[in-house]
Order: structure tokens, then sequence, then C-alpha cells
């Protein structure tokens, strides 16, 4: 992926990809996101994903914070207090916590490989899907694609796999 878009997001979800620029001997993310710029979208939902519970404590937490100086919430009775705040920090923290951390992004056989640390089945089941989803999606444009192979298997729109050289279409043999 090229380097603007592996920054782009990492900067955008730096819990997942805070282990980004560790060296080889804690992560494969050292070597950045290991695919073509056709996923991008792929991975940027996903990521939205990962973080969606931890996006959206942060979102109370701030806006909890923002209210303290109104003394109120706005068209209600109660009080924002200190404790509020203290509260939703928590919870803040403790989904941060729970967000999987990126260990190696990647192609291989024509499909997107995301790897995590922490993760829990919904964060599987969203890791699933968007694997599957990069095998109909061009790596190169992020145009529908198939998986062409010549001996190795690329997901390609017809496009870039008539300028990659690739005519034969991956057909899986069935018993």
């Amino acid at each position: 992926m090229k380097k603007e878009l592996d920054e782009a997001l990492c900067a955008k979800y730096p819990l997942i990809f805070r282990d980004r620029h560790e060296n080889m001997q804690v992560t494969c993310m050292c070597w950045g996101l290991d695919c073509g710029d056709g996923w991008y979208n792929i991975i940027d939902v996903l990521c939205g994903m990962l973080t969606s519970n931890y996006r959206e404590a942060e979102y109370h937490y701030k806006s909890i914070k923002d209210k303290l100086s109104m003394g109120r919430w706005p068209g209600a009775t109660k009080l924002v207090t200190q404790e509020d705040i203290d509260i939703a920090r928590s919870k803040m923290e403790e989904e941060a916590m729970k967000v999987p951390v990126a260990t190696q992004v990647k192609e291989k056989f024509g499909g997107l490989r995301f790897y995590v640390d922490g993760s829990t089945d919904k964060h599987d089941n969203y890791i699933s899907f968007a694997e599957s989803m990069s095998y109909q999606t061009c790596e190169k444009c992020g145009a529908p694609g198939k998986i062409y192979t010549d001996g190795w298997h690329r997901t390609l729109c017809d496009t870039h796999a008539a300028m990659d050289g690739r005519t034969e279409e991956y057909k899986c043999e069935e018993n």
C-alpha cells in the first residue's frame, strides 16, 4: 500500500496500529500494510467497526466533559458532575483496552489477511467479512474483481488483470 494511505490508516486508527513502527522482533507491522491500494476502503471500514465501541465511548466522554462548563445537560434538569466525567472516562479507557491490535496486514492467496491480537468473536466476524470482501475487490484500484492466477493468485478487475498479463481466472476444483 502506498505510504500515504498506510500513514492515513495508522493516524486514523492509532489503537489498532499502535505497533506499526515497532521492530520485527515485536510485530510484522514493521513492514506496513502489505497489500494494494484497492483494499484501502475495506481496511478503513473494518477498522471503523473494530473501534466502534471505543469511538462511541470517546464521543460520550468528550461531550459530557464539554457540558460540564454548562453545568447542566441541555434540555435536562440533571447537573453534570465530575463523577459523570470520571465514569465516562473510565468507560472510554475500558473500551480502548478492548480494541484489537494489528499484528500483520497483507495479501495472501489473492485475499486480505488481517491478523490481530486481543480480538473477540465479534471482531473476528468483522475481520472474516472484510477478508471475504477482498476476494471480490481489485487489490490495485478497488473496483469489482475476481481471482486471477498465473501460479500466484491475485484479485483484480479485468483491466488490471489484462495490464498484469493475467488471462486465466482461478477456478476452484471440487472433488
